[in-house]
């Protein structure tokens, strides 16, 4: 195989990056003397993988099967792998996003045995009907539990009034309606579509040696005999740019209201490259704005309006995208008034040179100083493979960001007509309300 290295003068740092025969990328951090290593498998399939058409044949799948199939991946004929990686002296998770799916350990000894189970994890499936049917009634419950948790409703129902069509308006989980109507035929046609190994991706950290560990690898999934898997067609139905709600609030049982504001992504960046600009765009102007040695934050935390709680975060992918910000706040009405308010003001004054170096360089030693651990390292290079973007030349990027660059990614992405709220008010009646954009 073709192992290439790719070094960072800047950390001083090298990873190995290869295409195996079998199809699957795989990426190599070493991090000589550490004693922890970490394996991490992930699959670009997440919950808004629904409509897709594989091996010229068109297929809709109900809501939530991408997490209900990463459920499954751990049973086996020989049992429970997470009993198997325990057994073993791992750590074991997994988890399902809107875009992906990730499985992964971490451990001291036994890595190699450890790396094996995973694999097998990945590239065996074996689906039962009364798997199936046992694993129902369990993500049923979760669902409905889930309903009752206030940090959740605040979510959904932000997602909700975000986006009129776009699968990222439901649950990860998919709905207790959708998960019924999930068979094991489903599950399989979902498996052998996604989980090939040129939908793959692996990203290993740690004290290892590189060609070694990725001939194991190769070996095992070629033993497998998997079929040559053929190009997915994702469909995703068009998103209007104009919002579902711009406003929703629920009543349940809390102590404090909590507030969400968030602003669509009305055009995200479909390029790697453009995609991971428009986030550090936008991280950056959230920074300057919101960040804890902001005078607006400093204002809105003077005055009780915000506390602890409080965050503010971007994120996009090539078919949606928000800011959202907020938390607990005693006075929801006066918090939405001082956001807006500050949000003018820095569109109207932008942000000056030397505030922006201050931020950049902030910025910067957050994303070097998470190279100091293995899970960082395979993390970080797994999320920049889904971006079809190469981890070192974020610092670049970074720098090259002008104070006239991030006003106009400000002016085009926090517009009023954007804007949605989501409210969690303490109960003293039921129900919810909605007021249609």
């Amino acid at each position: 195989m073709d192992l290439t290295s790719h070094p960072s003068p800047l950390l001083d740092e090298t990873y190995h990056a290869a295409i195996l025969p079998c199809g699957l990328t795989a990426f190599v951090f070493p991090k000589p003397g550490m004693q922890r290593k970490i394996a991490v498998y992930g699959a670009r399939y997440g919950s808004i993988d629904n409509d897709f058409t594989a091996a010229g044949h068109p297929f809709s799948m109900p809501e939530g099967i991408a997490h209900f199939l990463e459920h499954q991946m751990f049973k086996k004929e020989k049992g429970d792998l997470l009993v198997e990686f325990s057994r073993k002296g791992a750590s074991s998770n997994a988890m399902t996003e809107y875009s992906s799916t990730c499985y992964y350990f971490s451990c001291i000894d036994n890595f190699a045995d450890n790396l094996a189970t995973l694999t097998d994890l990945a590239f065996d499936a074996c689906f039962r009907d009364e798997w199936v049917e046992k694993e129902k009634l369990i993500i049923e419950q979760e669902l409905r539990m889930y309903r009752d948790m206030p940090d959740f409703r605040i979510y959904q129902n932000l997602q909700e009034s975000l986006y009129r069509r776009h699968p990222a308006r439901v649950d990860i989980g998919g709905t207790v309606e959708s998960i019924r109507r999930i068979t094991r035929n489903q599950l399989e046609q979902c498996w052998r579509t996604f989980y090939a190994p040129s939908n793959m991706v692996l990203a290993v950290s740690g004290d290892v040696e590189a060609a070694e560990l990725l001939e194991s690898v190769q070996a095992r999934i070629a033993a497998k005999g998997l079929a040559p898997d053929g190009r997915i067609r994702r469909a995703y139905p068009r998103e209007p740019r104009s919002l579902g709600a711009a406003r929703r609030a629920e009543k349940m049982q809390v102590g404090r209201p909590k507030f969400l504001m968030a602003f669509k992504e009305t055009d995200p960046p479909r390029n790697g490259a453009d995609l991971v600009l428009r986030e550090v765009e936008i991280n950056l102007v959230l920074d300057c704005l919101l960040g804890r040695g902001s005078a607006l934050y400093d204002r809105l935390y003077r005055k009780g309006l915000i506390d602890d709680s409080f965050s503010a975060t971007y994120s996009t992918t090539p078919t949606f995208g928000a800011t959202a910000l907020g938390g607990e706040t005693d006075d929801p009405a006066a918090l939405e008034a001082e956001l807006a308010a500050g949000i003018s003001k820095f569109l109207r004054d932008g942000v000056r040179g030397r505030e922006l170096d201050r931020i950049k360089r902030k910025y910067l030693g957050h994303f070097l100083r998470g190279f100091d651990s293995v899970d960082q390292c395979a993390f970080t290079l797994l999320r920049f493979w889904f971006k079809r973007f190469d981890v070192f030349d974020l610092p670049k990027l970074v720098r090259h960001v002008t104070p006239s660059a991030l006003a106009k990614a400000a002016r085009g992405h926090f517009r009023e007509e954007a804007r949605a709220v989501s409210l969690i008010e303490p109960r003293d009646g039921v129900g919810a309300e909605a007021v249609k954009a």
